[in-house]
């Protein structure tokens, strides 16, 4: 897979958005909040050579500089065109995608022209946080109509967004007004304090997710060429009763959890092992559950301390020190944090990360990396639908625990030409080798293909099956399947 959002890397390096960690209350005329319009055309993940149908996506935008916009990134993720509406104006402004977090569920958007940001006031996003607290969600509805709902902060805890894969801040909130979700102002009902944006409210259970300031602000300073937030780089599995504590030599005096799995080339890889106990991150003891208790918000997972934590200290880039058990045996040891490692993610899974599937065809067969996406393009029902096998290696295998860069290359299916007909019933299987060789990934596959100078392209499946093409006789049966069933070129792979 490669990701589409390129051009706008160094665009945003040229300025930079300036933030303040002071809170500073809403007035009461200020204009701040737009509403963003989204035209956007999904890939197609089982015949990546094609798009589905365009949709419109809505959602709120709260302005934090210079005609800067912060949204929601499921808004944006594939568009072709998005479109900035402000209070006072019937015209829509075009605005350009310049940041995104595929972990956190924001994006940050830019609109050029200059009299956009005339009668604006942008919000200046502090680090207070009111727990247990009424608050106010603020909405565009209409042309200069802002809506003001009631909602109540409970806690503060870490979980993933949108599917992501990075646990991060969130607070849990209230209502019993009609939400959405989709990127709302929130701000503390008595001193007008910005609290965060409401990224997810399910009506029937009348709760939701609020991005809070801080983590807000921490997305906003990042540099758009690295990534925003750091990885622990393991699992944890709780260490709650006695036999396994004493297995393990943890004292009385001491609580942790154990390491259960250890994601390559991350933070964890180098310096923790399998079975290993944290005890402590920094000064905070760990119970047996994986909670710490922070000094401000009460009991926290300790994913906490190592993805954001910057309030206690701790962040990207920083060293952390960590007390473990190994053997028995009390160690400290500096812990380095880093951003999560995508090349562990050996069958990608979650939300796409704007990502557009990659293709291959070698005589009218289709060959693709394994995804959960295209898993989840069968339907609902997909669990039920798709092989076994592929289920099995996305719940248990999405992660290279051998520290292997290597994909899953799938045979998805084969076009039908008479050429290929004694294949014809191919679909959905695991490619072994192709000439001897085990192609690490999709591109590599490509390798092997297309240079050599045997003439026969040997393919090995997973179930035994082998399918055998002259050289010559893929590009003619390409050639062919291209204008048959109209398809733009034989692959799509980035260089």
């Amino acid at each position: 897979m490669k990701i589409i959002l390129t051009s706008v890397l160094f665009y945003f390096s040229l300025f930079s958005v300036e933030i303040f960690s002071k809170s500073v209350p809403v007035g009461k005329d200020d204009n701040f909040i737009v509403q963003v319009k989204s035209t956007v055309q999904y890939p197609n993940f089982i015949q990546p050579w094609r798009f589905k149908n365009p949709e419109t996506r809505h959602s709120y935008g709260v302005v934090v500089g210079e005609n800067l916009i912060l949204t929601t990134a499921q808004t944006v993720y594939y568009q072709t065109n998005t479109e900035v509406q402000k209070f006072g104006s019937l015209k829509n402004y075009t605005a350009k995608l310049i940041k995104i977090d595929h972990d956190l569920g924001l994006a940050l958007l830019k609109v050029e022209e200059k009299e956009f940001g005339t009668g604006l006031t942008p919000i200046q996003f502090g680090s207070e946080i009111f727990l247990a607290s009424a608050g106010v969600v603020l909405e565009y509805k209409e042309f200069r109509n802002l809506s003001e709902k009631k909602i109540r902060t409970i806690k503060l805890d870490v979980d993933t967004y949108a599917n992501g894969y990075i646990e991060l801040p969130y607070v849990e909130v209230q209502s019993d007004d009609k939400l959405e979700g989709i990127g709302e102002l929130i701000v503390d009902e008595v001193s007008k304090i910005p609290q965060g944006v409401l990224i997810y409210f399910k009506d029937s259970q009348n709760t939701g997710k609020m991005v809070p300031n801080f983590t807000i602000n921490q997305f906003l300073n990042c540099n758009v060429t690295k990534k925003c937030f750091s990885y622990k780089g393991f699992r944890f599995r709780p260490l709650t009763d006695a036999p396994s504590r004493n297995f393990y030599g943890v004292k009385k005096e001491n609580s942790g959890v154990l390491i259960a799995e250890i994601y390559p080339e991350s933070s964890a890889s180098s310096l923790l092992k399998l079975e290993d106990v944290l005890l402590e991150v920094g000064s905070h003891k760990i119970d047996p559950k994986g909670y710490f208790e922070h000094p401000k918000y009460g009991k926290i997972l300790l994913s906490y301390l190592f993805h954001s934590g910057e309030d206690l200290g701790f962040g990207k880039d920083k060293k952390i020190p960590l007390k473990i058990l190994r053997n028995s045996k009390i160690m400290n040891v500096d812990f380095e944090m880093e951003a999560f490692p995508e090349p562990a993610v050996r069958i990608p899974f979650g939300n796409t990360r704007y990502r557009k599937p990659e293709y291959l065809m070698l005589g009218g067969i289709v060959f693709l990396e394994l995804s959960e996406h295209y898993l989840m393009e069968f339907g609902n029902q997909w669990r039920t639908r798709v092989s076994k096998q592929l289920l099995y290696l996305n719940d248990y295998h999405r992660i290279n625990n051998t520290g292997e860069t290597k994909k899953v290359i799938l045979l998805s299916q084969v076009l039908p030409l008479p050429g290929n007909q004694a294949y014809h019933s191919l679909q959905q299987v695991i490619l072994k080798k192709v000439n001897g060789k085990e192609p690490k990934d999709i591109k590599e596959l490509f390798q092997i293909a297309t240079e050599g100078e045997d003439p026969f392209l040997v393919i090995e499946l997973d179930d035994g099956t082998q399918v055998v093409f002259e050289k010559e006789e893929i590009a003619n049966l390409n050639k062919e399947a291209i204008k048959v069933f109209h398809i733009p070129k034989p692959h799509n792979l980035s260089e």
